[in-house]
């Protein structure tokens, strides 16, 4: 065991999950025991990144034995009971990680997870896992997002500020939105000239300090393939609270690094996090987009880029489903007649394929040049416009 807690320490500082993936997929289940112990201590950092890998452990060795991560959190509330003091082994912390990776196998412990905010030992890591089901699996904390309300006035800061990203993540979720209401939600939030941010929740102002909402914005991003005839799209779309902010061509892996990359500079606090749900209306009008049944997309759009870029964006946007129009036009049109080379340059940068029809623009002869994702799938999209515009 000492071999394998030192091959994990050096795993753990990296975060190299590939690494793990290799340890526990061999079959070594040793590797597993070792984070369960590892995990006894909450000693910084090398505790919440065992925490973590237990999450993502256990979701390896799901697909290896069915059920294994429901026997594991089973464990861990059989230890609560125990008298050899269950709350030390920081149990709430692990089940939530098993269950935010397990999503669809332990979700159903969700009643039986909440009910442990009922113990003060146990309620810091109990909100952390339902904040990292929150990012995972929104429709696990639904049902549960009363249990949160009290915590919203936690005189401790820290159960205080993960109450708050829960709700500010659950915000993203449709459902959610039904079921409870909190106005404008965060609707005073960071003016730098004041010291609180605000919410409204059921009558009730809570207030809190900018620094606990630092990195409040939220991107969630999606991949899916679409089927056209005889051709697949890989595409990636990304949206803020305020809508569509990237759609990229790419494979996934491709896309998910350059809309981090993209985030660095135009939502450099962001948080970026994988989710279908408020991505589905775009994910649905691309489908009607690729079955040759929609020709315009109807969308609150988040642009982000200089002022003479969004107007470049803009413009494109007015070029008719099917036309195609020369960089020198869309220079003239936006008031800079000697610019198509800067026109080209910020149809470059343009972060939203398609919704913002860049295939659209043309070489002054009318030659198919620059297109950022590669002049084939321009080519592709300019001849199925073309072929169903008059559909």
């Amino acid at each position: 065991m000492g071999e394998i807690m030192e091959k994990m320490e050096e795993i753990l500082l990296e975060r190299n999950w590939r690494e793990l993936e290799e340890l526990v997929l061999v079959g070594n289940k040793k590797a597993t025991r070792s984070l369960v112990n590892r995990i006894y201590i909450k000693d910084g950092l090398g505790f919440w990144r065992a925490v973590e890998a237990l999450g993502v452990a256990a979701a390896l060795e799901e697909k290896q034995k069915k059920d294994s991560s429901v026997e594991l959190v089973r464990r861990y509330f059989w230890s609560l009971n125990e008298e050899s003091g269950g709350n030390a082994w920081n149990a709430s912390e692990a089940i939530g990680s098993i269950m935010a990776h397990n999503p669809k196998e332990c979700g159903h412990f969700n009643w039986m997870y909440a009910n442990l905010l009922e113990d003060e030992s146990l309620q810091e890591g109990v909100l952390w896992g339902l904040l990292n089901l929150s990012i995972n699996a929104p429709e696990v904390v639904d049902p549960l997002v009363e249990r949160v309300y009290p915590f919203l006035k936690a005189q401790d800061v820290s159960q205080r500020g993960l109450a708050v990203w829960i709700f500010t993540l659950m915000k993203a979720y449709p459902l959610a939105e039904e079921r409870w209401e909190i106005g404008e939600e965060l609707h005073k939030v960071l003016v730098q000239d004041k010291e609180v941010a605000e919410i409204y929740l059921e009558g009730n102002y809570y207030h809190f300090s900018i620094s606990e909402l630092l990195g409040k914005e939220i991107l969630t991003f999606h991949a899916r393939e679409y089927e056209q005839e005889d051709f697949t799209w890989n595409i990636s779309v990304a949206s803020s609270q305020k809508g569509l902010c990237w759609v990229g061509l790419g494979t996934p892996e491709k896309e998910e690094a350059e809309i981090r990359s993209w985030a660095q500079k135009r939502a450099p606090k962001a948080l970026i996090i994988p989710r279908a749900l408020p991505n589905q209306k775009i994910m649905e009008q691309l489908e009607e987009y690729f079955s040759g049944d929609r020709q315009e997309f109807a969308l609150p759009l988040d642009p982000r880029g200089t002022d003479f870029q969004l107007k470049v964006w803009e413009e494109l946007r007015r070029i008719p489903y099917g036309e195609t129009c020369s960089y020198g036009e869309i220079a003239q049109n936006v008031g800079n007649p000697k610019g198509p080379r800067a026109v080209g340059l910020a149809n470059n940068k343009n972060p939203m394929a398609i919704i913002t029809p860049c295939h659209r623009v043309v070489g002054k002869k009318g030659d198919l040049v620059g297109y950022a994702s590669g002049l084939d799938y321009k080519v592709r999209l300019l001849n199925w416009e073309a072929a169903h515009r008059h559909k």
